[in-house]
């Protein structure tokens, strides 16, 4: 996935930290193993400080430690390394020293490593894409048990990219994984069981393999389960796919609800829970245009695959706006449906606490100011047309413009009754009376 400015995050990487010591002072005890050359004491400090465990979090010096590991021949610290300039974390993202990095840890034996520079030529970070390159990576880091390797190769016989295609070295490799740890793979099998592709449909495989991934806290499969096992729903095979993926602050990592991912050429439109999860329903295979945006951080814009094995992550980075209650702006026109053409005297109201509400004018143009930021819903209403709302972030101290356009809607009005009167009743007062009761 080419990712413009930020990325999305295709390495699916868990560290195992080390428990805290007993009395005494974990952080001075582990770096002065570590000045003492036990690279290992290095790399487990930067594990520390990556996540802030024990010790306060702090990410440039989680990159200097497993810089030291790496640069101490510990292999395991250069693929860390690596991880962090892919992910920009502690330092400035840099996909080729990334790759760079990889490589190293490769070279010296670190299957994670070989995993991973597969991923960077598979995708083309920091090297020239080359498929054949990233098939042989992965069958090294595979043939190491690095179960991330046998996962992605199997993803590369399923898919037929830089192999030629082959569903049964796909399913043995996603079996392995899976068998292995690598609960992933497992979610690879239940969708591929579920739906018929590339093997006999199976739905009580699928679910079994669900619930397996489910107990490691791989909600994807959890939110899978259901919909799998719906009495009588069947699960037929289909051209189109799910994808699910998180948006998250890029030096926190802290969940970011109120995000809108926006599919623009479909015209899907979805909005990250308290979880900061996403889950695009079925969608074609292709690659799709991505553009994220919330309220305090810069958009970001990338590149989406479906279908896709791999679970996303989306980082935003904090703008460097002072003050973030401030007001914005919201402008615009309305345009009648399928024509250039200006609807006038459409109500526009913003649904804030306090809603703010204007009219558009004789072209259709309208301007609010004053706006609440954050995401908000906008409703344009007008007599004979029907109601349209538009769901947008509204940036601290900035302007958002909307084109919004709006259809005829016919107007139901009570039926028209016509009584014929008879003037002979009419004079004798007979119409009256029956007014007056």
């Amino acid at each position: 996935m080419k990712i413009k400015g930020k990325f999305l995050l295709a390495v699916l990487f868990v560290s195992l930290l080390p428990g805290p010591l007993t009395g005494q002072d974990a952080d001075a005890v582990s770096q002065e193993a570590c000045d003492g050359g036990d690279m290992l004491s290095c790399h487990a400090l930067g594990l520390r400080y990556e996540a802030g465990v024990v010790v306060i979090q702090d990410l440039a010096r989680a990159v200097r430690l497993f810089q030291q590991a790496c640069d101490g021949a510990m292999m395991l610290g250069c693929t860390h390394v690596g991880l962090m300039y892919q992910n920009g974390r502690g330092v400035s993202r840099d996909l080729a020293s990334a790759a760079f990095l990889y490589d190293r840890a490769c070279d010296g034996g670190e299957m994670l490593g070989c995993a991973n520079l597969g991923v960077s030529y598979e995708r083309g970070d920091g090297v020239t894409q080359d498929g054949d390159r990233a098939v042989s990576l992965y069958e090294q880091a595979c043939g190491g048990d690095e179960m991330l390797g046998c996962t992605n190769l199997g993803s590369m016989y399923r898919m037929g990219t830089g192999v030629t295609q082959d569903f049964s070295v796909a399913f043995s490799l996603y079996w392995r994984a899976c068998e292995n740890g690598m609960m992933m793979s497992c979610v690879n099998l239940a969708v591929r069981y579920a739906r018929g592709d590339g093997v006999a449909q199976d739905v009580a495989t699928a679910v079994r393999l669900y619930l397996r991934a489910c107990g490691v806290g791989i909600t994807l499969a959890c939110n899978r389960i259901v919909v799998t096992y719906a009495p009588d729903a069947g699960v037929a095979p289909t051209n189109e796919f799910a994808r699910v993926g998180w948006v998250a602050d890029t030096e926190t990592r802290d969940p970011l609800s109120e995000a809108i991912v926006d599919i623009r050429d479909i015209g899907v439109r979805v909005i990250t829970d308290a979880s900061g999860r996403v889950e695009f329903g079925e969608l074609p295979a292709g690659r799709y245009r991505l553009k994220v945006e919330r309220v305090g951080y810069q958009a970001m814009e990338g590149d989406l695959d479906v279908p896709g094995d791999r679970e996303f992550l989306l980082l935003l980075d904090r703008t460097t706006i002072g003050d973030l209650t401030a007001p914005g702006r919201v402008i615009g026109r309305v345009l009648e449906g399928g024509r250039n053409y200006g609807v006038a005297g459409v109500e526009i109201t913003v649904l804030t606490p306090t809603p703010v509400n204007t009219l558009s004018g004789p072209q259709g143009r309208f301007n609010l100011t004053g706006v609440e930021p954050g995401l908000v819903e906008v409703r344009f209403e007008r007599l004979g047309y029907a109601t349209r709302t538009a769901t947008v972030i509204v940036q601290p101290d900035n302007t958002i413009e909307i084109a919004a356009s709006m259809s005829t809607q016919p107007i139901e009005l009570d039926p028209i009754v016509v009584v014929v009167r008879s003037r002979a009743l009419e004079r004798n007062g007979f119409y009256q009376r029956a007014l007056v009761g």
